[in-house]
């Protein structure tokens, strides 16, 4: 018995699986490269090289159900920061300085949480730029203590512009004590 040929239809993965979705499609991105200097204890000084990329992804977010507060995967969006630094030796680091995940209806706050961390970026850039600037001639004056932006200008009054925080000398110091003693 001869059977008559059978016609197959290819059937895509996109017909056949209408509700499934990737969920991960580029939003938006930004990516940086800036050089830098350390000089540490007990370490090598020389310059590193900074690569840092923001991105905000769709994604499949965890979130609690409404009425059983049950862990769920749900549509969303994901904001990560990555950091790649690379040493004068050829010695390379990478690792996730920040991640973040809004659901699908936060978009907005999405983007804002990406504007933020653009604008705190471009305050590491300019503190790793005085360093690779001041430090390699060793005219390095001052060093903020909590972000390390570097200054060769003394002042008995310096105000960092890394983090904001604000430096008195020992002769302010003594002379706003004597006017408090009186």
């Amino acid at each position: 018995m001869i059977c008559p040929p059978i016609e197959m239809e290819a059937i895509t993965m996109n017909a056949f699986t209408p509700e499934l979705r990737p969920w991960n499609q580029l939003i938006l991105d930004w990516n940086v490269n800036f050089t830098g200097y350390v000089r540490e204890d007990g370490q090598k000084e020389g310059y590193v090289d900074f690569h840092v990329m923001v991105d905000l992804r769709e994604a499949l977010v965890r979130a609690r159900q409404e009425k059983t507060y049950k862990k769920i995967q749900r549509p969303g969006y994901k904001l990560t920061v990555n950091q790649e630094m690379t040493f004068e030796r050829g010695k390379t680091e990478s690792y996730i300085i920040h991640e973040e995940s809004f659901q699908k209806d936060q978009i907005k706050r999405a983007v804002d949480s990406f504007q933020r961390e653009l604008l705190m970026i471009q305050r590491w850039i300019e503190i790793a730029e005085s360093r690779a600037r001041i430090m390699p001639q060793h005219n390095d004056i001052f060093e903020c203590h909590w972000c390390g932006w570097v200054t060769d200008i003394w002042s008995d009054d310096i105000t960092c512009q890394g983090c904001g925080k604000r430096y008195w000398s020992e002769r302010i110091w003594k002379g706003n004590r004597e006017r408090t003693v009186d």
